[in-house]
């Protein structure tokens, strides 16, 4: 059991000293890339906080690739200081010492999970819509059930337009769309809902229009397949607000996905994130017990400096693999499902044979 917390603690402590740094340094870069945009309206405090809202959001992807450099580090070092063959000289067999790896990786997994669930989703959301309102672009909310824009009828003085959209693509594609025009003393003046729209160099081009136009007299409705819209909302307001599918929660996901699958819209990308974000505990756990082999194997490799650097490039290499297998599953006619199952898989099974020849040469 003390073994057991000895090798937990230390791959815990490992893995969560790497994750630090990476974030240290993914933190810098997107300050770097802020420093641009600041000005009167959009300050330095807010710059601050725009990229510690959005640092959370990236967490659960850095959550493989720290965990897989830092074990390595980590396990490399029991290794080069005959810990783990002092483990293995009372008895300990490589799958015995897996244990705590992977108690570790469940237990890393599921605090990924849930900054993915909470923290994750909400900086991104919050820290998108206080640049929005910084830069001047448009006033937002954003909720679980689509998000709402106000902006000024630039053909009337003091007149305003709530736009409600249940779905904004990365691509700038709105879809299940409704507008509201307001006089300036508060009076509606129509209403119109539509299935979706996208940018046009006209201005917006909606499709299956239904208009209510309100008067003191009567009320005139209409419906036309496709409109052109001169004004609906900024584009690049929309590019700020569009939901990236890495950076949604499962419920979020879940939502969005069944939205486009019932307007018969491509759904791939969400479902794909979503299956990834619910499979992320064991491509953590795969991650781990691929260090363990490795670990070993380097032992005699040298000096931490050179671990970490065996470290980044193992981490390298199996993320570009990991993309490699995620969207060559889906271009092979894979579901989402088995598309994000794939890498961890794989990684597995790459490891546990791994883990076998170490075995076989340690009994021989």
């Amino acid at each position: 059991m003390r073994l057991d917390l000895y090798v937990l603690r230390a791959v815990l402590g490992g893995t969560l000293a790497t994750l630090g740094i990476v974030l240290a340094l993914a933190l810098i870069l997107l300050f770097l890339d802020e420093v641009d945009k600041i000005s009167a309206a959009y300050t330095l405090p807010k710059a601050v906080m725009f990229v510690l809202l959005m640092l959370p959001g990236y967490m659960l992807e850095f959550f493989p690739l720290a965990t897989l450099i830092g074990s390595l580090v980590v396990l490399g070092a029991l290794a080069a200081g005959n810990e783990i063959t002092a483990m293995r000289s009372m008895g300990l067999s490589l799958a015995r010492l897996s244990r705590p790896v992977l108690l570790a990786g469940v237990l890393l997994g599921l605090a990924g999970m849930l900054i993915g669930e909470t923290l994750g989703p909400w900086g991104q959301s919050q820290a998108r819509l206080m640049r929005a309102q910084a830069l001047g672009q448009t006033l937002s909310l954003q909720g679980a059930e689509g998000l709402w824009v106000r902006e000024n009828l630039p053909e009337s003085a003091g007149g305003e337009r709530f736009v409600h959209i249940e779905l904004v693509t990365p691509g700038g594609e709105v879809h299940g769309v409704r507008v509201f025009d307001f006089a300036a003393g508060g009076a509606l003046q129509s209403a119109m809902q539509f299935a979706a729209a996208k940018p046009s160099e006209a201005g917006w081009l909606a499709e299956q229009v239904r208009i209510n136009r309100f008067s003191a007299e009567r009320v005139e409705s209409l419906f036309e397949s496709q409109r052109t819209l001169a004004n609906l909302v900024q584009p690049n307001v929309l590019n700020v607000l569009a939901v990236i599918p890495q950076y949604m929660s499962l419920g979020e996901l879940w939502r969005y996905a069944h939205f486009l699958d019932k307007n018969s819209l491509q759904s791939e990308s969400y479902w794909l994130a979503w299956w990834g974000k619910l499979l992320a505990p064991l491509s953590v756990i795969s991650m781990l017990l691929l260090a363990l082999p490795f670990s070993l194997a380097t032992r005699r490799a040298g000096g931490a400096g050179v671990r970490l650097t065996i470290g980044i490039m193992l981490g390298m290499g199996v993320f570009v693999i990991s993309r490699l297998l995620t969207q060559g599953g889906l271009l092979a006619g894979l579901s989402p499902m088995l598309a994000a199952m794939l890498p961890p898989l794989v990684m597995m099974v790459v490891a546990i044979g791994f883990l076998r020849r170490q075995e076989g040469r340690h009994a021989a």
